[in-house]
């Protein structure tokens, strides 16, 4: 898998040239949109959340009345409505004066299609896994950074959480389906259920769901540590797995790849968490052996898997 890196978007070309590589890569889940905001620093987003680029001139917003919203409004996209964010807003800053957001960022987190407003695309870059080291900073809005080169210039950026972006800016939505863990029917497994995902706010929202169901459980933030958990327990006595796909050292595709070569493991039930869940992640998800993907964050299809999938 090589480095595929663009020119700073600017024109219709390179534009439409970004859109075509980020189409293209859409099932690699090592791949990632680095973009800027309007203070020049740079994030990135995995390529199998985008859905297109539009450039921002073009589009037509009906705009809400809350003039520092980070929820700026709403626009009409291939026939779908879509809520438009500014990244800067929900970054906690103001728009920078003299700066031209140029384009937006439309992406798809499953049961969520918003567009973002940002000032430009760099390109596409491959960031492995390994790559990802913790934001010391304890930034719930990048929980990730990672060193790019840019035009000969070495550079931080940051992973930016989507995660937490869904859960502010869709508060009330977020809310529903913690309101649903409640009436969650209790399983009462004896056997565990092993978790990895590197988001605190996932984190304890399926921590909620299975202690409601009363099924035993461990959480990893990351597939590395799950993975080495597994080389050491009874593997019998694990319900399933369950796994987010985006995560840093060791992410939920490798994960799977390395329980299903294993002898020992690979007949424990496989289910992934995630809201990276387009048809081409899944299809990939399912040639290496997954069970199902489940769309971050619904906790009653997370329920019906598990009850479906488990070993007890």
């Amino acid at each position: 898998m090589t480095n595929t890196t663009t020119s700073q978007t600017g024109t219709a070309d390179s534009t439409d040239e970004l859109i075509r590589l980020v189409t293209s890569n859409a099932d690699v889940t090592s791949q990632y949109v680095i973009f800027r905001n309007g203070y020049d620093e740079l994030f990135a987003i995995n390529v199998a959340k985008v859905e297109e680029l539009i450039v921002n001139d073009e589009l037509l917003i009906a705009y809400n009345h809350l003039s520092t919203s980070a929820l700026i409004g709403t626009a009409k996209i291939r026939e779908e409505m879509c809520s438009i964010i500014h990244f800067d807003r929900w970054l906690g800053r103001n728009e920078k004066e003299g700066c031209t957001y140029e384009l937006v960022v439309v992406c798809n987190f499953g049961h969520q299609r918003v567009g973002i407003i940002i000032k430009n695309v760099i390109g596409i870059q491959n960031i492995e896994a390994q790559s990802l080291i913790e934001n010391a900073s304890r930034d719930n809005k990048s929980a990730q950074i990672t060193h790019l080169t840019i035009a000969g210039e070495s550079r931080l950026c940051s992973i930016f959480n989507s995660d937490a972006l869904l859960s502010e800016i869709f508060a009330q939505a977020h809310q529903n389906e913690l309101d649903k863990i409640g009436s969650l029917k209790r399983l009462g497994f004896t056997k565990k259920v092993l978790f990895a995902d590197d988001s605190k706010i996932v984190q304890k929202a399926v921590e909620m769901a299975l202690s409601q169901m009363g099924i035993p459980f461990e959480i990893f933030d990351n597939g590395r540590t799950l993975f080495e958990r597994l080389k050491v327990i009874d593997t019998q006595e694990v319900a399933l797995i369950l796994s987010d796909i985006e995560m840093p050292t060791m992410d939920g595709m490798a994960l799977l790849r390395e329980v299903k070569n294993q002898p020992t493991m690979r007949t424990i039930p496989f289910l992934m968490n995630t809201n990276m869940a387009n048809p081409s992640i899944i299809d990939q998800a399912k040639r290496h052996g997954v069970d199902h993907v489940i769309h971050k964050l619904d906790v009653e299809d997370l329920q019906n898997q598990i009850q479906k999938y488990a070993r007890t």
